[in-house]
């Protein structure tokens, strides 16, 4: 009997299930343990994927050594500009 009221069952081939029940006894783990961390990390990369994308587009596709150019020229001006106050 399912402890969780939102469990929902997921369909995977016989022999992804068959490799997750090795890899989960090898870890020490259920597979629907082995189950849940892969689709964590899944999502997770998806997700910095997604933010990867964003902040290149933010950031006109520059490079890193670019970016912190920018934002030490920023800094000294900003800098500058206060001292002449």
């Amino acid at each position: 009997m399912s402890t969780h009221d939102n469990e929902k069952n997921i369909a995977v081939s016989p022999d992804v299930l068959e490799q997750a029940m090795r890899q989960a006894e090898a870890e020490g783990k259920t597979v629907d343990e082995l189950a849940q961390e892969a689709i964590k990390r899944h999502l997770a990369q998806k997700s910095l994927d997604r933010l990867k994308r964003e902040a290149e587009a933010r950031r006109g596709n520059k490079t890193d050594e670019e970016v912190e150019a920018i934002v030490d020229r920023a800094v000294k001006e900003s800098r500058n500009e206060n001292r002449s106050r």
